[in-house]
């Protein structure tokens, strides 16, 4: 496109109104020019030999079509319609543009055929030009090192083979070396007839291999990774899945081995891009069983149709090389003697947190330590995704064990690394140190393998050592909760201990938070919870909202006031307001801020009753110190019988104005000058339905 030519020609003005289109030749660029109301929006420019297009608009040239040149990309009628242009153009138009059979086959849908059609072939060359970069690039990888299933097999299953019995022949199978045997021939390296997993010796290839009775297939499935160089400019970071198993019925054990993800690792100091350096295995996969070799798959970075995710992984040899030259480059050696120790760790989390050094050190600190379990809970704490910021628990800035773990006696940081404890048990030793309470080993390996945190045993710390709380839920279980998970039995205790803090009952009596029977104490604490339901629930609000409730009592003889019909009380409790809204389905009671207003003296909640029915709510009424009626609210919002209500309503005002004090004008005052703060807001906002609502309720006390 000749932009400078375009833009040294004057655009053709029109004379006409609304939106218009002049057209006109610049060499071979024919140009549109787009007026609304004779002032121009763009230019848009197409090569009348290489189809290639563009539009000026202002300065700045955009690379769109023609809808979007018209300002409606997205609909084609619109376009169409503003596409206003004289008859000779149109011929013109016709000429240049070869026949497309389209619709009614028009100068306009002519120009957006031959655009779409080259867009389609740019988008058709640059995805060849993008795939053949993908192919050359994934050529590069190198094949993976020979070996590496027996590598993962004794990772995963200890190289050990099977004895299992094929269905088809009611023989027993030696996964080794496919032979079949009888099972009174089978015996274990002592000579004794085997039990069920007892290691034997196959009778033809001699293996010591386990024999399995009660199983009909053995299966293991794992993931792994392997770093490789590839070249000057790249890395790679191969994650791999593996299956090993053996049914009885195949010829022998088998060992697949698949590739998910290729994350690309430039050696540029750059980290990788989500976009583009992460390629995904695109179909359902490819394998390699045995000595055969892997080939490349089909990867690419465009997406992953076959969600693919990354893992806990093992690492092979290897990593240190790989990356060096890259961002990474400071996680090789430790990678390196990670991968020596076979340990199942997020290599691939860990590599998000390169920027930050602390994190590097805790988690050295931690492999150093040989904390295995809490290495592995912690690798995966930061990630591509948060920024490669850490979120775990432990202390990053600590310079020692003592400070990243938050553990001052040596013995318990020991304990936590003779147990191989995870995070829960850190938990729990922390607190020990911290709170000086003893935690027996039965009691903490309890805890741990339970996956009990701190936070599901709020009460019974309280009142219980770990080990009788171990002792007590293990007997409940036993005893009263047999269906149930630890966990599960736990949840009940504290829940059945929470009622009994809500009813007022004695949890420090041992009768109360050590039941002999939890199960029928749990189930009474809940009856008797639904039994004194309302009670309590106003307890609660006259604890949270007592200020309030005081204010009511004051006004009491105020505003209590008894007509011919209908009569108006003020509530006693904050409670007894949250009760007429649910019963009316109105918010007053819903939210605390009536309740806020009340304590402030700025408007009290009061009830309109009829005399001949003094139980049945029938109006909630929000009223000022002076009288002043802000809002009336019946079943739903609505009004009924208003215009029997709204008499009562003035008489009573009248009432107020009579029993007011020097105090109650003041208040009033004030009150008045917080409602007109409120409307300018409501105004400000343009919330027109609730200025509506309270213009209509609104009765000022004269």
């Amino acid at each position: 496109m000749k932009k400078k030519l375009v833009e040294s020609v004057a655009p053709i003005k029109t004379r006409k109104k609304g939106w218009q289109v002049t057209v006109q030749e610049i060499k071979e660029i024919m140009v549109f020019n787009i007026y609304e109301n004779k002032i121009l929006k763009a230019r848009h420019c197409i090569n009348i030999i290489t189809h290639d297009f563009a539009t000026l608009r202002g300065n700045t040239w955009e690379n769109t079509d023609i809808r979007t040149a018209m300002g409606v990309p997205g609909c084609q009628y619109e376009a169409e319609r503003r596409f206003n242009i004289r008859a000779e153009d149109v011929k013109k138009i016709k000429e240049v543009f070869p026949e497309k059979r389209i619709w009614n086959n028009n100068a306009f849908r002519r120009i957006v055929k031959t655009e779409w059609d080259v867009r389609s072939e740019r988008r058709y060359k640059a995805e060849q030009s993008r795939g053949k970069r993908i192919k050359e690039l994934m050529s590069k990888v190198p094949a993976v090192q020979v070996g590496i299933e027996t590598w993962i097999d004794n990772i995963l299953t200890d190289g050990e083979d099977w004895c299992l019995k094929n269905e088809d022949t009611g023989y027993f199978k030696c996964s080794a070396c496919g032979s079949e045997t009888e099972k009174e021939k089978l015996r274990t390296e002592k000579g004794d007839k085997p039990k069920d997993r007892d290691m034997i010796t196959c009778p033809n290839c001699r293996k010591s291999i386990r024999y399995l009775s009660r199983k009909r297939k053995v299966q293991v499935k794992g993931h792994f990774c392997v770093m490789q160089k590839i070249d000057k400019e790249y890395s790679v970071a191969r994650h791999f899945v593996a299956d090993i198993g053996f049914d009885g019925t195949g010829a022998r054990k088998y060992i697949s081995i698949g590739e998910e993800i290729r994350l690309m690792l430039p050696k540029t100091k750059s980290p990788v891009r989500a976009r583009k350096d992460i390629y995904y295995e695109q179909f359902s996969g490819y394998e390699r069983t045995g000595s055969g070799d892997i080939d490349n798959g089909t990867f690419d970075n465009k997406g992953n149709p076959a969600n693919k995710r990354l893992h806990k992984e093992y690492l092979y040899e290897g990593a240190e090389e790989a990356l060096r030259g890259t961002a990474y480059e400071k996680w090789g050696r430790l990678f390196e003697q990670m991968a020596g120790e076979r340990i199942k760790l997020d290599y691939n989390a860990m590599m998000c947190g390169y920027k930050d050094d602390r994190f590097y050190g805790m988690i050295e600190m931690l492999y150093r330590g040989r904390f295995w379990k809490l290495l592995s809970e912690e690798s995966e704490k930061v990630g591509f995704y948060n920024g490669g910021y850490y979120s775990g628990n432990l202390n990053i800035d600590g310079r020692c064990a003592e400070e990243v773990l938050d553990i001052a006696d040596k013995q318990k940081i020991n304990r936590l690394r003779e147990h191989n404890g995870g995070g829960i048990m850190l938990e729990w030793l922390a607190w020990s140190d911290r709170h000086s309470i003893k935690i027996s080993e039965k009691a903490l390996i309890w805890l741990e393998k339970n996956n009990i945190n701190r936070r599901e045993l709020q009460w019974g710390v309280l009142r219980m050592s770990p080990e009788k709380i171990m002792n007590y839920i293990e007997r409940q279980k036993k005893e009263q909760y047999k269906g149930m998970t630890i966990k599960e039995v736990i949840n009940q205790y504290e829940d059945y201990m929470t009622m009994c803090n809500k009813l007022g009952k004695d949890t420090t009596d041992e009768m109360v938070y050590r039941p002999r029977e939890l199960k029928r104490r749990h189930d009474e604490a809940v009856k008797e919870l639904e039994s004194r339901a309302a009670e309590i629930q106003a307890e609660e609000y006259s604890e949270k909202f007592g200020e309030a409730e005081k204010v009511l009592q004051i006004i009491q003889k105020k505003f209590n006031y008894t007509g011919e019909k209908f009569f108006i009380k003020v509530p006693e409790k904050i409670v007894d307001i949250v009760k007429e809204g649910n019963y009316l389905h109105h918010c007053a009671g819903a939210t605390d801020r009536y309740f806020d207003r009340i304590k402030q003296n700025e408007t009290y909640i009061c009830f309109l009753r009829k005399v001949e029915e003094p139980d049945t709510p029938f109006y909630t009424i929000e009223v000022e110190p002076g009288g002043t009626i802000r809002q009336r609210r019946g079943m739903y919002d609505e009004e009924p019988e208003i215009d029997a209500v709204k008499p009562f309503l003035k008489e009573w005002q009248r009432e107020i104005r009579k029993r007011m004090s020097k105090m109650d004008h003041e208040l009033a005052a004030v009150s008045a000058e917080k409602r007109e703060a409120n409307l300018a807001e409501l105004r400000e906002k343009n919330n027109t339905k609730v200025l509506n609502g309270l213009t209509e309720d609104f009765m000022e006390a004269i």
